[in-house]
Parts: C-alpha cells; structure tokens; sequence
C-alpha cells in the first residue's frame, strides 16, 4: 500500500477518534442540573407541604419523565440530575394541578410554585360572560359557544362530581361530535371531554376554575343549517349571540342590540333560557376577524368554508370575538340614546 494512502487512513481513524473523545469530552464538561424550588399556598400564604410536583423534560423527542416527588414541611422539593434543557413542573394539591414551564435560559433553581386550596362550591367563581357564536357556509351551521368564568378569589373551584361549565346539547349533536376546550388563566388552550350530566342534553366540563379568568368553549355542527335552538343553563350573566356579516337571525326570544363596527358582527341579546332563532345568509367569524379594520365595512364578509368541529380553531381568534361583545354595551348605548331614543320604556 503506498505511504500516501495508509497515512490518509490513520489520519481519517484518527481523526475520528478525536472527534469522539472531543464529544465525550463537552458532554462531560456540561453541568448535570438539579431543579429546585418550593410550593407556596396562596390561599393561606405559606409553604405548603405533602404536595406532589413532578418534573418532565421537553425537546424534539417530546416529553421525558424525570422524576416525582412531595414537598417537605417547607413546601421545599428538588430534582437532582435533571440534565439541560426545558422542563414542565407540575404540582398536585388537593386534586387539582398547576403547572409551570421552564424555559433553557430560566433559572432552576428557587422555581415557585403557587396553589390554592380547592372548594366545591365557590360563590366568587361567577360567569361573566356567556357567548352563542354562529356561522354558514350555506351548507352547514357552526356553533361555537364560550362561557368566560371571573374567579377573584384566593381559592380554586372543582368539583370533580359534577363538573364546572355546563352546555346543552340540543337533540341530534352526540357528545362524539363535539369539540370542547378550555383555557386556564394566563395558560393554552387544552382539548376536554364532556360528560353527561343527570338532565338530558345537559353536559359538563371537569376542569378547575382558578383565580382569574377561564375559558371554557364548545363548537360543532347544528343539527339545521337555517335554524338553530338551545338552552342557557347558568344564567346569572348576560348572554349574546353573534353572527358574522352576511347573516341574520330572528325569534321571540333574542333582541338586536347593534352592529360592531369594526368586523360588522351582528350581536343579539338572548332574552330567555331557552331559546330558537331563524337564521339566513352565510359568512365566516373568522373570515371577519382577520380582515384589516380598514377593509371589514368596505368589503364586506369574505366567505370560506366552515370545516366541522375536528378543524382546529385558533383560540385565540375567537376569543378576540368576546372582547367585541364588550364593547356592546357602547353599541346598545347608541342604540338607546341615538336611534332608540324615541322609544319608551
């Protein structure tokens, strides 16, 4: 074998060689983290102990259980060789879970994790808002509906028995075809079951209402393309129907409120529990929604297919619909003391 070629040899072999123990080398040299923190109580102020966290890496292999442990009687825990990387910490208390994410450049260790102490019943966990969302193709009517619960209290509402959000199914939509989501304060939206109460058509979510704002939202195909009928089961809030521009609802049991200027929804005040609308026309919410502000009176809807409730919605789209029902009220002024003004009480 001439000199040349062997020496080429030796040198890939040995280049390799090196290459590895380089690699073995760095990874040595990287600190093997531990992640540590404690659980504070928030509902009575101070560290709670006995609640079970648990620890699971996130990356491109998707999530890696690490480990699990229960606080001290400091409310103290720690993870040790957790590794690098983003972690998810989850902490148990009384039934409920609160979870924290990790990010590589966030400290790990003095991570604080807060709970509350949860109650079946809450009288501070109230509706704030209770939206009926429609929308046609032509050939299908789309239900979306979302209930916004306000919870300002230092307590945590679950009831694992009955279920917090509760929704009437009319006849002809199976629980099957159904989409339900909830969005816990300041978290992402999460997939959720129904489970069917003791009342026919009636069916709730499990999932705890925390301080601050949830969402809970529903979505499928209505059983009618031109009519549309339910329930309202918890009405200690005002409730709203909105349509996108392009369609009209009537029935003796809604009431126009006006126009959002922005999007041209169509917004109604559901004036009883019950209730059955007649719909006409066709557009799309989202359609609506992501036209500039500039360009939603002038143009007019643009209509797109509505896809049934296996569609992934974005959430945060339709949320954006909720703040419209807010500025309602200002709509329903003008109403009042403009056009309506000749009206009496």
């Amino acid at each position: 074998m001439p000199f040349n070629r062997l020496f080429e040899l030796l040198h890939s072999k040995v280049g390799r060689a090196n290459a590895a123990a380089l690699a073995l080398l760095f990874a040595a040299s990287l600190p093997v983290l531990a992640v540590d923190g404690t659980v504070i109580n928030k509902t009575t102020g101070k560290p709670a102990a006995g609640v079970t966290v648990r620890l699971t890496g996130l990356g491109q292999e998707g999530m890696r259980p690490i480990g699990r442990t229960e606080t001290a009687a400091d409310g103290s825990f720690r993870f040790d060789n957790a590794g690098q990387g983003m972690f998810l910490v989850q902490a148990n208390w009384q039934g409920v879970q609160y979870s924290q994410n990790l990010p590589p450049n966030a400290p790990k260790s003095g991570v604080e994790m807060v709970v509350y102490d949860v109650r079946p019943k809450l009288e501070a966990a109230k509706v704030t808002q209770h939206i009926v969302f429609l929308e046609s193709d032509g050939q299908q009517l789309v239900e979306s509906e979302m209930i916004i619960y306000r919870n300002d209290s230092l307590l945590t509402w679950y009831d694992a028995k009955t279920g917090t959000a509760r929704f009437f199914l009319p006849a002809g939509v199976e629980p099957g075809q159904v989409k339900a989501h909830v969005t816990a304060p300041g978290g992402m939206p999460l997939e959720r079951e129904l489970t069917p109460a003791r009342e026919k058509g009636v069916y709730s979510v499990d999932y705890p209402v925390k301080p601050g704002e949830s969402r809970f939202e529903i979505s499928y195909v209505a059983p009618k393309t031109a009519e549309f009928a339910s329930r309202i089961l918890d009405t200690g809030a005002p409730v709203r129907l909105v349509l996108p521009a392009g369609m009209e609802a009537s029935g003796d049991g809604i009431q126009p409120l006006g126009k959002e200027p922005q999007t041209g929804f169509l917004i109604y005040d559901i004036k009883q529990p019950s209730f059955k609308v007649a719909v006409t026309g066709s557009g799309s919410l989202r359609a609506a929604a992501s036209q500039p502000q500039d360009q939603a009176e002038d143009d007019g809807p643009t209509i797109e297919t509505i896809l049934p409730p296996g569609y992934e919605r974005n959430f945060y789209k339709v949320l954006a619909l909720s703040l419209a029902i807010l500025a309602c009220g200002f709509a329903a002024m003008y109403l009042k003391g403009g056009k309506g003004s000749s009206r009496k009480a």
